[in-house]
């Protein structure tokens, strides 16, 4: 699989880079950032500006922010690939664009790309299912002094696949909490009369959504064009 980093000098592309160079299974063809000045010690080909990348590849990579999925979009439209998005925190407008852009290549967007917290999102929703409205539902996320988005696109996503279940979450009731070196933490709480259930999510290691998007990124690279999910690349769709 043909793959191009972008947003390649930042804390997840740099490790993008290194862990795709293990995996005999992919080539990594480009690498793009704003910033292309860095040691030549990574792994990979030197990052370069995305529009001077004229490449085959199979699937765009993206871990940038906002402004730079809109780069992204570009690049994969350029090079005729498949695109996942990585970035969290995405405006009304990007998110727009993705969508606009998934009529004519296959675009999977993943507020996180953990497997852990895909199989989660569906063991939430089927236990939102199987209580019912007698329980009051709530979340709480915490993460690093230095994510911007609270609250975190994890915990968005967590929340619409409750909902999507048919149980009712108040927005007051996802909690966040930002400090220290957390890499992310997610609890669901299911409060009923005399009891309660919490599931949980810990992250201890970034290489988890690492490994995740290149998991991902390798069934995206055969799927038809639309806008697909991590749960779409697991299988873990309801039946």
């Amino acid at each position: 699989m043909r793959v191009i980093v972008h947003g390649a000098t930042g804390r997840m592309g740099a490790r993008l880079r290194e862990l795709a160079s293990l995996d005999p299974a992919i080539a990594l063809v480009a690498a793009s950032s704003r910033t292309v000045a860095e040691s030549s010690l990574r792994p990979g080909p030197t990052p370069q500006n995305a529009h001077e990348i004229r490449v085959l590849a199979d699937v765009v990579i993206d871990f940038s922010s906002d402004i730079g999925v809109m780069s992204a979009i570009d690049l994969a439209s350029r090079n005729g690939a498949a695109l996942l998005v990585g970035t969290t925190g995405l405006s009304p407008a990007t998110l727009e664009a993705l969508r606009a852009e998934s009529k004519r290549r296959a675009v999977l967007v993943a507020p996180n790309t953990s497997l852990g917290v895909a199989v989660l999102a569906k063991i939430a929703a089927d236990t939102a299912r199987a209580l019912g409205p007698a329980f009051d539902i709530s979340i709480v996320e915490a993460h690093h002094n230095r994510k911007k988005d609270a609250p975190s696109g994890t915990a968005l996503r967590l929340a619409a696949s409750i909902r999507d279940a048919g149980a009712t979450l108040h927005d007051d009731q996802i909690l966040a909490m930002r400090g220290g070196d957390v890499i992310g933490e997610h609890t669901i709480r299911f409060s009923g009369p005399g009891e309660y259930i919490e599931l949980s999510h810990r992250a201890v290691s970034r290489d988890l959504f690492v490994l995740g998007a290149l998991r991902a990124a390798k069934w995206l690279r055969g799927a038809a064009s639309g806008w697909w999910t991590v749960e779409d690349a697991l299988d873990l769709r309801a039946k």
